[in-house]
């Protein structure tokens, strides 16, 4: 799956919405929908990206790619914008965190300790 339908499947989950309701929304058709989701690197028309992002309420660019990657919104403050950043990460690796839940303390000390001793080695 492209990292677009990826962005658009986890922004559907935390919205609580589903490709139908996506699909009436956008006027796109269902079947449309479903199919560049279900090719790998499927990236829709701009036409279809932006009916998308309108109806998610989400820029072009956070479903593109890297939300980290955007301008900082001048309506937001500091505080929101950090917290805008801290969510987009758990988003991220919520894979990553669920996993580790599922470990005992002791792995989990292991794990951030070498996690912490990759970072340093490749700032």
């Amino acid at each position: 799956m492209s990292p677009f339908w990826k962005n658009v499947n986890d922004e559907l989950q935390y919205q609580g919405m589903n490709l139908k309701t996506l699909a009436t929304l956008t006027g796109i058709p269902y079947t449309t929908i479903t199919n560049g989701r279900n090719r790998p690197d499927s990236i829709p028309a701009a036409d279809v990206a932006l009916k998308i992002s309108k109806v998610l309420n989400k820029p072009l660019e956070f479903l593109l790619g890297d939300a980290a990657k955007l301008p900082k919104n001048p309506m937001l403050s500091e505080q929101q914008e950090s917290d805008f950043q801290k969510m987009h990460l758990v988003k991220k690796y919520e894979n990553l965190i669920t996993c580790l839940e599922k470990c005992s303390p002791k792995v989990q000390e292991s794990f951030i300790r070498m996690a912490n001793a990759v970072a340093c080695d490749h700032p």
